[in-house]
Formats: structure tokens, C-alpha cells, sequence
């Protein structure tokens, strides 16, 4: 958050020095919508880009060589099933970024995701696409009900977020820090929402050691390439996460 308050003081402070030196002069407006776009791209850069760490701190990278697999938009009747077959086989653990109303749909999908030794992390109850535009109130209540509805199915405390579309401001960021929930960001972005599989592979290809690799269990080409992806990074030295490794990441990152 300091990072945006500090937007706000140099953006305060550069309008009053250009009201002072330009306030004759024609161009004054000029330099005055030159400051206010200045600060409203770093608020969007803010906004868009988790990287950018602007409103809330986040974790892009495991401290270990393991590679976190991550999977968003779950548990989806069809995919995510296949998914864990694949994981199961390779004896490769991920976190879930479950949505909680899905989860309520099938919780047989999610029973499974605990018992085979993945993690669960919070996606909002409902996952709007609007979750960032909304109030303050009802940011609060869609990580509430999720951890209500979700946390007494799993017998433990979800400690780890990831927001929805990835986007987030100090209205998020309030509600978070509150709740001492971490955000859980990502080093790979796959994209896999584009159909293309020979483009998703060359994407999920720029994996290396300590990755936190962005997937969607909820889509049929992200299950389709999973095990080749799987195949071919390990082929390249790849290792990837097991139970243990994640329960250590998720300790370390809640010290």
C-alpha cells in the first residue's frame, strides 16, 4: 500500500509545484493532465499487474527448487477429475485456488483434492469478474463465505488467496490484511484460457526451478497437455512439488 500512497504525495506535490511555476502560463493545463495521466497509469499498472506489488504484497516464487503447480476456477465436474489422475500418476501435489460456490456444488471433487494431499486456497465465494469494482462490504463477504462455507469441510485454516482475474486495490487489500491472508501469486503465466495447445506448451516450457506455474482446472485444453507438459519438464530437469514441499512452502510463507 505505501507504494500507492506514494503515487498520491508525488502526484499531489507535482500538481502544486506546476500550479506555482505554470500558473500564467497557456500550457498549464497541459502539464497538469501530464501529472494526472502519470498517476492513473501507475494506478492501472497497480491494479492489472500482481507483480507490480502495489496495493498488497505477494509470493511469486517458491524459496525451494520445486515447481508449485497452480490451479484456478475449480473444481470443475469434468477437468479437474482428470487433472488429479495425471497428478496422482506422476505423484505431483498442487494448490487448488478453489471457487467456493463450486466447491459447495461438488464437494466430492474437493474431498478428493484434500485426501490425495493437494492444497486448497481462496478464490472468493463466487468469483466475479467484478470483484475488484465492488464494495468494500461485499469484497469482504465473498472471501467471508468462502472460508465459512469452505474451511469446515477441510478441517483447517486457508491462509492462502489469489484474487479474481488477479486484480487488486485497497479495497482488496484492507480486507486481506485484516484477514492475514497471503497472496499467492504466480512466476508462469500459461494463458491456457487460449485453445492453442502448441502455444500453451511453449508458455508452460519457460518453467524453471522455483516457478509458481498459473493453470485452470476448469478447461479441457489445460487437461489435455498436463501430462506432456509434465513429461517434457522433467525431461529438462524439472522437479515438481510433492505433499511435503507444499506444506513446507505454506509454512514458510505464514511465519
Amino acid at each position: 500500500m505505501w507504494k500507492h500512497k506514494l503515487n498520491i504525495a508525488v502526484a499531489l506535490s507535482t500538481l502544486l509545484i506546476v500550479i506555482l511555476i505554470f500558473r500564467n502560463s497557456p500550457y498549464l493545463w497541459l502539464w497538469i493532465s501530464f501529472v494526472i495521466s502519470n498517476f492513473i497509469v501507475f494506478l492501472v499498472f497497480g491494479i492489472v499487474f500482481l507483480r507490480f506489488q502495489y496495493f498488497y504484497p505477494g509470493i511469486f516464487r517458491n524459496s525451494d527448487p520445486e515447481v508449485i503447480l497452480t490451479f484456478d476456477d475449480g473444481p470443475d465436474p469434468v477437468q479437474t477429475p482428470r487433472i488429479l489422475d495425471i497428478l496422482h500418476k506422476h505423484g505431483i501435489r498442487a494448490i487448488f485456488f478453489v471457487i467456493g460456490r463450486k466447491a459447495l456444488e461438488h464437494p466430492e471433487i474437493l474431498q478428493r483434492i484434500i485426501s490425495e494431499g493437494h492444497m486448497v486456497g481462496n478464490h472468493t465465494q463466487n468469483h466475479s469478474l467484478f470483484f475488484a469494482m465492488l464494495h468494500s462490504k461485499k469484497v469482504a463477504e465473498e472471501i467471508d463465505q468462502f472460508s465459512q462455507n469452505i474451511e469446515p469441510l477441510l478441517s483447517e485454516k486457508i491462509t492462502i488467496f489469489r484474487p479474481p482475474i488477479g486484480y487488486t486495490n485497497p479495497k482488496i487489500a484492507r480486507a486481506l490484511k485484516k484477514r492475514k491472508l497471503k497472496i499467492l501469486a504466480w512466476s508462469v503465466r500459461s494463458y491456457d484460457s487460449f485453445k492453442n495447445k502448441e502455444a500453451l506448451m511453449k508458455r508452460l516450457m519457460r518453467t524453471r526451478p522455483r516457478s509458481i506455474v498459473l493453470l485452470h482446472d476448469n478447461l479441457e485444453q489445460t487437461a489435455d497437455i498436463l501430462e506432456d507438459y509434465i513429461i517434457q519438464a522433467r525431461a529438462n530437469g524439472i522437479i515438481f512439488a510433492n505433499q511435503e514441499n507444499l506444506k513446507k512452502f505454506i509454512h514458510e510463507i505464514n511465519k
